[in-house]
């Protein structure tokens, strides 16, 4: 593929924990070329400044299951008649209330058309359905949940099992460690669970070698847990 980067770093799951990211964007800074394996929202404490981050600082972000709840659930809310949307509670069940509070300061109610409004008045809605499904490279492919062999859009983002034999090195999340797995030529899962007290993790992979580099970790900041 022409005009790829040989040499990239790319950030597991973030879910809002903004001073562990500052921490590891210092590490990796130096690299042209960084990006996110997706789910920059929910759960943690600082979801809008973590979106803000991201887009001031150019890493490029693949869609996270969390993203497109995200998205579905603002959708949803246009179409409300006084009954509580599938779309918005499934949301909200998974930590999309600690998310709306980033943006309006509200846990109490589930006002997601004010949250909706003001995600569409920093430009974050529309940063967030401009997220691809994947970024592919000679020898690398970055998901969110990893490719599997019968898999579609929404395996992409929610599947669970080991990734298949591509040809490729995956990068992918979605799916929480206490630590990196790492599986040469097959896959590298950098989901550290940063917002469950555990680390944030970022790999340095060589694209036209399909090989990690480096491995780059930060504890979580007590204070994304606050």
């Amino acid at each position: 593929m022409p005009n790829t980067p040989q040499q990239i770093a790319v950030i597991g799951d973030i879910h809002g924990c903004i001073h562990t990211l500052e921490k590891v964007y210092s590490r990796i800074s130096s690299e042209k070329y960084i990006y996110s394996v997706g789910d920059l929202v929910d759960r943690g404490a600082y979801s809008k400044e973590v979106i803000t981050f991201i887009i001031e600082n150019g890493i490029r972000t693949v869609k996270g299951n969390h993203e497109d709840m995200m998205l579905k659930a603002i959708d949803a809310s246009d179409k409300l008649l006084g009954f509580v949307n599938r779309e918005v509670e499934h949301y909200y069940q998974n930590g999309g209330q600690e998310t709306q509070y980033s943006y309006i300061s509200s846990r109490s109610n589930r006002d997601v058309k004010k949250f909706g409004r003001k995600m569409k008045s920093l430009g974050h809605y529309e940063f967030a359905q401009s997220m691809p499904l994947k970024f592919e490279f000679k020898k690398a492919v970055i998901t969110h949940a990893g490719i599997v062999n019968d898999g579609n859009d929404m395996t992409l983002l929610w599947n669970r099992r080991e990734p298949a034999f591509i040809g490729k090195l995956q990068i992918h999340g979605h799916t929480p460690l206490q630590d990196f797995s790492y599986r040469p030529n097959h896959y590298i899962n950098i989901d550290t669970g940063c917002v469950y007290n555990n680390k944030l993790t970022a790999a340095v992979i060589d694209t036209v070698e399909g090989k990690v580099i480096e491995v780059i970790q930060e504890n979580c900041d007590p204070r994304d847990l606050s």
